[in-house]
């Protein structure tokens, strides 16, 4: 094994594991005030250990810049280098702001990412490994969920309950605001479910930790997350589904993820239905004819899926807030306080994105511009909150505004090779891409910070690398 592929194995392992679980645990005040920087800081740290021994080794050659994702990475860190340059916050654009996100952290995301699509590191045991980490981080938020205050990760004498009563904001697990936790256990269990459909066999394994992010992401009542993990399963039936086996397959999983995602809407009774329909769609994979052209049966029944999942939103009158919301949203339009305020900010947002357009003000900047606060009553609170923005609660438009039009497009251009390569590609390389995709639907909502966002570029990279000149897909006992 050669010093880079070697380099490549710890780094990966050490971001999937390492990364994922460390906290500042038991900080004054409570962990989660520290959360952000220190994820940043420790993302910089593995990152500039390893990067330079990943680099070495065999890879790349003359057909490397074939693939568009390393143009269009290549592209992100030029526009996003000089825009952090010709700010006029040059310090903050380059070190970072208020999310802790500057040029440093951009060029460390596309640096590993063109480190890690290069060919010939090992895959093996990377997503069992994932898999016992992802599962230790859903125990963690199970505990806090349960009103325990594991390892001090809120201040004394409050807990997850407390959460937009004794202080604004949500937090739970070691990756801090439930978005970043979202965005995480949404893209592993995109991942998790995925793998099973592309081999099954030993995958279904991996089922306890997928269920266990599935159950979460209800609880937390992340829309963004719920709806990126939705569309993948969606869209998952058109590759997957294309044989009786794999229809089968397919019509278990999604069961058992909606019967996760709704318990909360429609009560255990609904979930317990769908979770022993999952059990009898899997049973009946084993003594059906597997190998039975379904194509055209997955098409109506993905059809059949957008429409029925179209009249539960639109007849929904409960509580559930992604439901609610997705309702609000399709029968009045965008009104400024949906989304938690979204749509006020995604307007203010545009309006600044005016001023210095084509180069922006700098990466992590947006909170310098001076925008109108966004102000709303709280119930929880008792109390007017004003919150100030400093991020556009899309990722795309974030770039846009703070890095120019060249950098947004790049970055758009990098999510939808991650639609392309899962439509695509085959084996490990889709199944990769799958994460990365539903990593690039929730950023339509989310904020992009280096608890959660290194996802997106190392799912994406190891779709390509597995996809583009010499890739070869994981052996089968990775």
């Amino acid at each position: 094994m050669s010093l880079g592929s070697r380099a490549a194995r710890i780094y990966l392992f050490a971001l999937g594991a390492v990364f994922l679980l460390a906290a500042p645990f038991l900080a004054p005040g409570g962990g989660y005030t520290c959360i952000t920087g220190f994820k940043a800081a420790l993302y910089v740290l593995l990152t500039a250990a390893f990067l330079p021994f990943c680099l070495v080794g065999k890879g790349g050659g003359p057909g490397f810049f074939r693939a568009p994702e390393r143009l269009l990475a290549l592209g992100y860190l030029f526009f996003c280098l000089l825009s952090a340059l010709c700010s006029p916050w040059r310090r903050t654009a380059f070190l970072g702001g208020s999310r802790d996100e500057g040029f440093l952290h951009l060029a460390l995301y596309a640096l590993s990412f063109l480190a890690l699509s290069r060919r010939g590191f090992p895959w093996r045991g990377l997503a069992w490994v994932f898999a016992a980490a992802v599962l230790a981080e859903g125990l963690f938020c199970l505990i806090q969920l349960r009103g325990h205050n594991l390892l001090g990760l809120y201040p004394p004498g409050m807990g997850w309950a407390d959460a937009e009563r004794k202080y604004s904001g949500a937090y739970l697990g070691t990756l801090g605001n439930t978005m970043q936790t979202g965005a995480v256990l949404a893209c592993a269990a995109a991942f998790f479910f995925l793998d099973i459909l592309h081999k099954g066999g030993n995958r279904f394994l991996l089922l306890p930790p997928a269920a266990l992010s599935a159950y979460l992401l209800a609880r937390m009542d992340t829309a963004g997350p719920i709806l990126a993990l939705t569309a993948v399963m969606l869209l998952a039936l058109l590759p997957y589904g294309k044989t009786l086996g794999g229809l089968c397959r397919w019509c278990g999983l999604a069961s058992l993820l909606l019967g996760l995602l709704l318990w909360q809407a429609f009560g255990y009774g609904v979930s317990l239905a769908l979770t022993l329909l999952a059990g009898a769609f899997l049973l009946g994979e084993r003594f059906l004819p597997a190998e039975r052209d379904c194509r055209g049966a997955a098409a109506l029944l993905l059809g059949l899926c957008c429409a029925l999942g179209l009249v539960l939103v639109l007849t929904y009158e409960g509580w559930y807030l992604p439901l609610r919301e997705a309702r609000e949203l399709l029968l009045s339009g965008f009104r400024e306080k949906m989304g938690g305020g979204r749509v006020y900010i995604w307007r203010r947002v545009l309006a600044a994105a005016r001023e210095r357009f084509w180069l922006g003000t700098g990466p992590d900047t947006l909170s310098l511009r001076g925008l109108e606060a966004y102000e709303f009553f709280s119930p929880e609170l008792g109390r007017r909150v004003t919150m100030q923005i400093d991020a556009a609660h899309c990722e795309y438009l974030h770039t846009l505004v703070c890095c120019g039009p060249g950098a947004a497009i790049c970055h758009l251009g990098l999510a939808l090779c991650a639609v392309r390569g899962f439509f695509l590609r085959q084996g490990a390389g889709r199944v990769c891409a799958g994460a990365a995709m539903c990593y690039a639907i929730l950023a339509l909502f989310g904020i992009s910070m280096c608890a959660a966002a290194p996802m997106f570029w190392v799912m994406l990279a190891l779709s390509v690398n597995f996809s583009s000149e010499g890739g070869a897909d994981p052996e089968p006992d990775e």
